[in-house]
């Protein structure tokens, strides 16, 4: 178990033989790693006939061997036991020890202790072994015993102590060993009981014993390389283990894995293709910035003043906070980190749901209707403020797709996706919201599509910049909801509508005011008493809008009139001057 928790495995299997007392020892073993922490994944017992090594063809045709897989055999295990052919199970011995080499290990029980120790025997065990060794004429080394004699004489002292002690315990109870049969379960419980209680000082080092099935004592760790070489020792009287890892060798060059280890990815966007997005909506900021500008500079040519030359800025600040949205949208973890992206979240919706109603709320809106702006966006402000308190944005880690690394690593790719209990409830009142100011937008556009004066008839481009809107808006989400799963996808479709949504509408709106410009580009307003008195009426909120709209033709049809006057003096003059 130590040998265990030093590289951190914590799940195993058991393979044990199905007879003799190997199921208990199984079972015991099963029990000793539960305590530990150890998962113990399967138990499993091979055939009276079977052996290790024929489990062991077994494992290397169903692939259970490699840098993955560590086997435990016991110490009694004979040197090159792998070499038996088994031509049964059409392996050879190279196969097995394909399964095994550099991924066995095997624990037995030192020769002797080194300690000075004196053992139960009266000797120590550096002493016990001279002597055995000179008996032997000092062949005891190369005998094939020599691992096992120490252990074997340690177990014939522990029955001795076990019968003594079994022996005093029953002449208490008025019986004896003397009494002894095989059926006897008196005599057998007491001596079991008593070895199970039994702890000394052997030649190998100190002994104790489990539930009378298990010897617990100093063990020495082997590993199978190119032969068997010693990597660890375990001391039992300080539950310490000493390991050698020089003298490992492992399959990859490192200690296996007791289970795939799973890494966790977050999808970002990438750069490439954040980046060219992020430039396009730059271009289209310096493109809405260049026609603020041009409207600065015109402002006094009669057809921007007709246009609003202040709702054209706040248009084109709406459209800003469109393309600034999807930057926003695109910066994701890979650029905020993983807490800050519900941030960008929050900031994306609030830049484009107040975006669409500044830029489209100022297109079907006029001069005379500021105000109406304004509470349009308060509508806007009170549902995201009323979204973020009930129902606040978060991220949820969604997994889009599992892959296994190298039979060791499991990498589960992961997306960040901005979702809260109800969004779907918010986002249908917000598109609710945005389609009423749509239809009041193609209203207002009926109600103008009458007059005939073609600067002021602004119903064609508010018609093709409604229907622009609608069909990309209605594409747009339908192709973010159907790929919300592909990040990438989902962002580069998103920001492509919504730049060609944007930008479009700008063309529709600014283009026509900007060819009457250049076809006209001195043509000042006309500034008379005329021109003031109906621009002080337009100012009157008590007007309604039907009102508002005749008396907007009425100025300009006498805008006109009065520089079609000015023209015609101009004429006459310059013929009476002829």
């Amino acid at each position: 178990m130590t040998f265990f928790k030093h590289f951190n495995w914590k799940k195993a299997g058991i393979v044990h033989s199905s007879f003799g007392t190997y199921p208990k020892l199984a079972l015991l073993v099963k029990q000793e790693m539960s305590k530990e922490n150890i998962e113990v994944a399967v138990v499993e017992s091979i055939d009276r006939d079977g052996t290790f090594a024929v489990n062991s063809l077994k494992a290397y045709h169903k692939g259970y061997y490699g840098s993955k897989y560590v086997w435990w055999f016991p110490g009694w295990f004979r040197s090159n036991w792998w070499r038996d052919t088994y031509g049964t199970y059409n392996c050879s011995s190279n196969e097995i020890f394909e399964v095994i080499g550099n991924n066995s290990f095997y624990t037995t029980t030192p020769i002797y202790s080194t300690s000075n120790t004196t053992a139960v025997s009266g000797k120590t065990g550096i002493q016990f072994f001279n002597d055995l060794n000179k008996s032997m004429n000092y062949t005891f080394v190369s005998s094939g015993f020599a691992d096992k004699v120490g252990a074997i004489y340690d177990a014939v002292w522990s029955l001795a102590l076990g019968l003594h002690r079994s022996e005093r315990y029953l002449k208490n109870i008025n019986s004896s060993l003397e009494h002894f049969t095989y059926d006897n379960d008196l005599i057998r419980s007491a001596f079991v009981k008593e070895i199970s209680n039994l702890s000394f000082y052997g030649v190998t080092g100190p002994i104790s014993f489990k539930k009378g099935n298990s010897r617990l004592g100093n063990v020495i760790i082997w590993q199978l390389q190119d032969s068997l070489r010693k990597v660890a020792f375990y001391d039992i009287e300080n539950n310490k283990i000493s390991i050698e890892n020089d003298s490992l060798k492992w399959p990859g060059g490192k200690p296996p894995q007791d289970r795939l280890i799973v890494i966790v990815v977050i999808k970002t966007i990438p750069k490439a293709l954040f980046i060219p997005f992020s430039i396009l909506n730059c271009l289209g900021i310096i493109f809405s910035l260049i026609i603020m500008v041009f409207i600065a500079v015109k402002r006094r040519n009669r057809y921007i003043k007709m246009s609003s030359p202040n709702l054209n800025y706040f248009i084109l600040f709406g459209c800003i906070l469109c393309y600034i949205s999807v930057i926003v949208n695109g910066m994701d973890a890979g650029i905020v980190g993983v807490k800050n992206r519900k941030h960008t979240c929050i900031a994306e919706i609030w830049l484009l749901s107040l975006g669409f109603t500044i830029a489209f709320g100022s297109i079907i809106k006029d001069l005379q209707l500021i105000i109406r702006l304004g509470q349009l966006l308060l509508v806007d402000v009170l549902i995201l403020i009323l979204w973020n308190i009930i129902d606040p944005i978060s991220t949820n880690d969604v997994d889009v797709g599992v892959k296994i690394h190298n039979h060791k690593e499991i990498i589960r790719d992961r997306i960040q996706v901005c979702t809260s209990t109800n969004s779907i409830v918010w986002l249908i009142a917000i598109l609710a919201y945005k389609s009423a100011m749509l239809l009041f937008g193609v209203s207002l556009a009926w109600r103008t599509r009458k007059v005939s004066i073609e600067t002021l008839n602004d119903s064609r481009s508010l018609v093709l910049t409604i229907y622009n809107i609608f069909v990309l808006s209605f594409t747009g989400v339908t192709v973010g909801m159907v790929s919300n799963n592909t990040y990438d996808i989902g962002f580069a479709l998103k920001a492509a509508f919504i730049i060609l949504c944007t930008t479009s509408s700008i063309c529709l709106v600014f283009i026509p005011k900007l060819l009457q410009v250049r076809i006209n580009p001195t043509l000042p307003s006309a500034t008379t008493k005329t021109d003031n008195k109906f621009s002080n009426n337009m100012l009157s909120t008590s007007i309604s809008g039907e009102a508002q709209l005749e008396v907007r033709k009425l100025r300009l049809i006498i805008r006109e009139q009065e520089e079609k006057l000015q023209k015609l003096s101009n004429r006459t003059i310059q013929e009476t001057e002829n």
